[in-house]
């Protein structure tokens, strides 16, 4: 018994070596080969997309110390002093 299980652990373990091995060289292979030029994005539209995400992360910026504000001072909004 102990005999089989050491047999399919040792199968296994040299499956997984296998495929382990095999992957490093296809990617070994795809990385070394000349490809095809990718196709570059217009620059300026690139660029539109950087600073819409800039202005965007910049509002969200602001309602996150919006927030911590509201939490770390919850009386802050109120006008009743309560």
């Amino acid at each position: 018994m102990m005999g089989l299980i050491t047999a399919l652990v040792m199968a296994g373990a040299t499956v997984v070596g296998l495929v382990i091995l095999g992957t490093i060289f296809l990617l070994g292979i795809r990385l070394v080969r000349p490809g095809a030029p990718k196709p570059r994005g217009n620059d300026a539209e690139e660029a539109q997309l950087l600073q819409e995400i800039h202005r965007s992360l910049s509002r969200l910026e602001d309602r996150v110390e919006n927030l911590e504000a509201l939490v770390l001072d919850p009386g802050r909004g109120r006008e009743d002093g309560q």
